[in-house]
């Protein structure tokens, strides 16, 4: 009886006992939960900050990369007829400049604009291979040939020569600029180009007054390489609708966008179907509407290629928007850019 008057003197009753235990799971299960929560969004921010700055690393990589670079202008003309069936090969009068795998666009701007994935180059320079027709969500389409029946590689988005109120069938986006709007043509994913090389190994760069120009391909600089770095999709991708947040801020949660990578290939156009060397250069954390690339990520009103290269200030205009971690699968999305001035003169 003492100890039982002793317990009772001291406050603590079977029921206050339950009680004060519930009160206390309660206060850590919410503790645990707060803290869990904080975790949750350090880490988010950590790797936001992760992306960021691997982006910028990236940047400053491919400024070192291009700033003596002579950037690429690949067009070519179709050569003969390709039925909306073939799949092997698609002829032209010239695939010189052009990378050894990518996306070609052919009829821009009309009802038969047709986008054409080409995993090869033929022997000879003048045919694409292993195509894969009606990408990006277009159709295939029996082309024609003809001078006016351009082969574009759709990487390379380049302002058009006619800028005041050009014809919608004329370019694909219009990016703003620093003194106003440029309309362009191409999807800005890819650019292609050269540098100074020696062929000898050393630091010549010229031949009499001219520069050499080329790639290092293994580790033999040759006059015949080309590089090219290209936005690649990893095969992932991220649905406005699984989280209902509006991405691109355009008043819509139906969009997708392609997760991907900027990669570095280069070969040597003298080896046809040869070996190609093939770089990641950042994070896999780029964003791309699905079959709608280059498109307006932040609802300015204007698209935002990867790569936009004026060649007559002989500039290219570097934007990419990078997913990073999210927070309750909200996704976080940044934007990083930089334009770079060229010190080459475009190549003809």
């Amino acid at each position: 009886m003492k100890k039982i008057s002793n317990i009772k003197s001291a406050g603590y009753t079977i029921i206050e006992l339950t009680v004060a235990s519930t009160l206390f799971v309660v206060v850590l299960l919410s503790s645990m939960a707060l803290l869990e929560r904080d975790t949750h969004l350090s880490q988010s921010t950590l790797g936001m900050a992760n992306v960021e700055d691997m982006s910028m690393r990236m940047l400053y990589r491919i400024e070192h990369e291009l700033a003596d670079a002579l950037i690429a202008n690949p067009v070519a003309v179709l050569t003969s007829e390709l039925t909306a069936a073939e799949t092997g090969t698609l002829e032209v009068d010239l695939t010189l400049d052009f990378p050894p795998t990518g996306t070609l666009i052919l009829d821009r701007g009309t009802g038969l604009e047709e986008h054409i994935a080409y995993t090869g180059l033929g022997v000879g320079g003048t045919t694409f291979t292993g195509l894969q027709r009606g990408t990006q969500c277009t159709e295939a389409q029996t082309h024609d040939p003809g001078a006016d029946i351009d082969v574009i590689w759709a990487g390379l988005a380049e302002p058009i020569a006619e800028q005041i109120a050009p014809a919608a069938d004329q370019f694909d986006g219009m990016h703003l600029g620093e003194s106003g709007p440029i309309f362009y043509r191409g999807t800005g994913t890819g650019i292609s180009y050269r540098v100074p090389i020696d062929p000898a190994g050393g630091v010549n760069y010229l031949n009499g007054e001219d520069i050499q120009w080329g790639s290092t391909v293994g580790n033999a600089a040759s006059l015949t390489g080309w590089s090219t770095i290209v936005f690649v999709p990893t095969g992932q991708v991220i649905r406005e609708l699984d989280t209902a947040d509006d991405i691109n801020n355009d008043g819509d949660t139906v969009d997708v966008f392609e997760i991907g990578q900027l990669r570095r290939q280069i070969w040597d156009t003298a080896v046809p179907g040869g070996p190609v060397e093939d770089l990641g250069l950042g994070p896999s954390a780029i964003l791309q509407e699905q079959c709608n690339h280059g498109s307006d990520l932040d609802n300015d009103g204007f698209e935002d290629p990867i790569f936009l290269w004026d060649s007559v200030r002989r500039r290219v205009h570097i934007k990419l928007f990078m997913l990073g971690h999210s927070v309750k699968n909200i996704p976080i999305v940044r934007r990083v850019e930089t334009v770079m001035f060229l010190r080459n003169e475009n190549f003809l």
